[in-house]
Parts: structure tokens; sequence; C-alpha cells
């Protein structure tokens, strides 16, 4: 006998792993001592580059991320939130880093300030849309993902998977048109389920494998659905034979997917090019901002300090770029709960084979929109062709609307 929720948890065509796009035919980091920045990692060849982006959904506040300490203007208007220059982690003269991102400060990262666009909209909902489908102005509204769209161009329609996001339920940032691209419960409990019984272990995926053989006979969603199972057999094969999990990583939601996600990126012999990791954390801080985000910030640290260091004892770190982005930014005067509401322009962050530093232009804490919030001066565009021409060697054109222009500088290659 196997209980109900032991079944649903380890179903693997029923959400454990899920088919979000199309099917095919259908050196060491370590902390610095404060006198010598760590070594600019080189990129890989274009073939061996994999991407990892972060989404911290919710409406992280690029201000507490990367803090204009130097900018009087910035404590005028947080009387509550803002944070002392003095406890900063300085990036130049004009910006540092929140206090709780030490390693990342020691490691070195890419800072993009003023990431959003022209017309933003304060609904996470609409933002979260725009930010996944790669559609900065909500007018184009594409069948498919911005990160779906680079696996199309990236990878091999008879692959397991070409991008994998790690989160319950499909991802429509990798919904795609030619590959597969999968999102996979980021405990790996549906790919490999714990049954005590040895003959039970042995049905279960017998039984998988006999309801994803096609059938002439299936309607459409019957069709639809075996076809989305076969995918996900086809993938926990894959995922059996990853190498073994790393130590080091905090006991949090994004320690384990991203523990994950190393495992994954180190395999070279099944074409995945992208992982897609929404971080499960509320960055809506509408209230105790000060506290809630410097527990975030340190979660990210930790979580991401110890990927780099994993990365780089399996010996990818110059193959791996990870982007962290929000859907936008809070606004720039505090509430008056101690906290921040939805604003427009956010913080992105990109590591990696780069160039560490701030990249783009800083938005003025004197010109702000109607709504008090900061205006946009790197597009989302501009970020995004930075990931596919910059790093993938995509053309920009061919993966967004328009034709944005990378952001000069950032990749090492």
């Amino acid at each position: 006998m196997v209980d109900r929720r032991t079944v649903l948890r380890a179903g693997l065509g029923a959400g454990a792993v899920a088919a979000v796009g199309g099917l095919a035919g259908c050196g060491v980091f370590g902390p610095s001592d404060g006198t010598h920045p760590p070594a600019t990692v080189r990129a890989a060849t274009l073939d061996k580059r994999r991407l990892l982006v972060i989404e911290m959904a919710g409406g992280s506040d690029g201000l507490s991320m990367a803090v204009p300490y130097a900018d009087s203007r910035y404590r005028d208007l947080r009387r509550a939130t803002a944070i002392a220059a003095e406890k900063v982690h300085r990036l130049d003269g004009d910006l540092g880093l929140h206090p709780a991102l030490r390693q990342l400060a020691a490691q070195g990262v890419s800072v993009v300030p003023g990431v959003g666009t022209a017309k933003p909209d304060l609904s996470h909902f609409e933002m979260l849309h725009r930010w996944q489908a790669g559609d900065p102005e909500g007018a184009v509204r594409p069948d498919t993902g911005f990160l779906g769209r680079l696996c199309d161009h990236l990878g091999d329609p008879g692959a397991p998977a070409v991008g994998v996001a790690l989160g319950a339920g499909s991802s429509p940032a990798l919904a795609c048109a030619h590959v597969t691209t999968l999102s996979v419960d980021h405990d790996m409990g549906g790919l490999f389920p714990a049954f005590e019984d040895e003959n039970i272990r042995d049905a279960w995926p017998a039984a998988q494998r006999a309801m994803a053989h096609p059938d002439r006979a299936d309607t459409a969603p019957f069709a639809m659905a075996r076809s989305g199972t076969a995918a996900a057999l086809r993938f926990s094969d894959v995922a059996a034979k990853l190498t073994p999990a790393a130590d080091g990583y905090p006991d949090s939601d994004l320690g384990v997917q991203l523990r994950l996600a190393a495992r994954l990126l180190a395999d070279d012999q099944h074409g995945l090019r992208i992982v897609h990791v929404p971080m499960g954390a509320d960055f809506d801080t509408h209230s105790r901002h000060p506290t809630r985000y410097g527990a975030l910030m340190t979660d990210l640290d930790a979580a991401l300090a110890a990927l780099r260091t994993d990365l780089a004892a399996r010996g990818i770190a110059d193959r791996v770029l990870i982007a962290a982005y929000s859907e936008f930014g809070r606004r720039v005067p505090d509430n008056g709960s101690d906290g921040l509401d939805h604003g427009a322009a956010g913080t992105a962050l990109l590591l990696g084979p780069t160039n560490p530093g701030v990249f783009g232009d800083l938005p003025s804490l004197r010109n702000l929109d109607p709504d008090d919030n900061l205006r946009a001066t790197v597009d989302m565009s501009e970020f995004y062709a930075t990931l596919a021409e910059s790093w993938f060697g995509i053309p920009a054109n061919e993966v967004l609307p328009g034709r944005p222009r990378p952001i000069p500088g950032v990749v090492a290659a």
C-alpha cells in the first residue's frame, strides 16, 4: 500500500517534473582578506557556456542591495530604512553592497543598478510576466519565454532537457518551441521516490513508462500528458547519474536549489544549458524591511558563496554565468511602517566570468517618477541582451523585441 501523499510527491508526470516548453518533434573562490581583489575568471568557449538565472520574485529593493551610500538624498528619503555608509561593502565611490553580502563582496560581483522599463507596472504579476517573457513593455505577449527562446537557439531537439527550472510547477520563462525544457521539484523527491518495499520500487518506474507509451487512440490532452511524462522519464534517467552533491550549502530552500543546480550544470553529456531558479523567498517588504531584507541577503550571500566554491571545485567556474534579477524594485521613500512599497527600477547582479564593478548609469534620487519611483537607466532588454549576445553569442534581436544592445564590458572574455 502506498499513501496518496507519497504517490503525489513521487509522480513524475504529475508535477515533480513537468514539461514547460516545446518537446522535440512537437580558480577556487574564498573569502578575500580585503587587500587583494579576487582573480577574474575568464569565460570558457561559447559551446561550453551555461547560464543560471535566479528570480527574486516579490520586488527586491535595489537601493538596499546596492546602497547609494554617498548620496545624502538617500538618507533624507529613507529615515527608517537607510543603511549607514560605514556598514556597506563599498564597490566604488557611490555604491556599496548590503552589509550581509560579505562573501559576495569578497568574491567579486558585477552590479547593474537601475534595471527596468520605461513603462513600469506596479503589479507583481504583470512585471513577472514581462521579465519571464522578455517583453519589456508588455506589448508583444510572445508565446515563448526569454529563456525558452535561448534554449531553442542553443539546444539539440533530441536532448532530454536544454533548460530546467527548479521549482514547483511549470516556468513560463522556459516556454519554448523546438526543444525540451522541464520544471523539477528541487528536492528531487519526485525523481527518486524512497519506497521501502523493493517490489514497489521496481514496479513504480515500469508503471510510469507504461503510462508514457504513445497511443494513437489518445485524444490531444492525453497525448500531451504522455509526451510530458516521457520527457520527464528521459530526464530522470539523466538525473539518476548526476555527480554527488557537495557540502557547504546553507540549509535553506535556495541552498537546496543551488546545490542541485551545480550538479546539473556540471553534466556536459546531455545538452543542458540553462537552469532557472525561482527563489522561494518573500521580497515584498512593505513592513519591517531592514530585518526581513537583512535575512534575505544573508541567505543569498551564503548560498551564492557555496555555489561558486562548488563550481570552482568541479572545474566549471568559467562555464557558468549567474544572473539574478527581481521584477521591480521598491519605492524610494519609506512608507511609515519601516517598509517600502512597490517600485519600478531595481538592481540586477551578474557573477562568474565577469568583470567585477558597477555597470550602467546610476538612477537619480532627485528625478523620481510621479510615484516616487526610480526611473530606469538600463532597460531589461539590455540586461537580457547581455545574456544572449555577450554570453551565448546569440544576436539579441533574434530573441528580444527591437535591437537592444548588450551592456558593454561585463563578460570577462
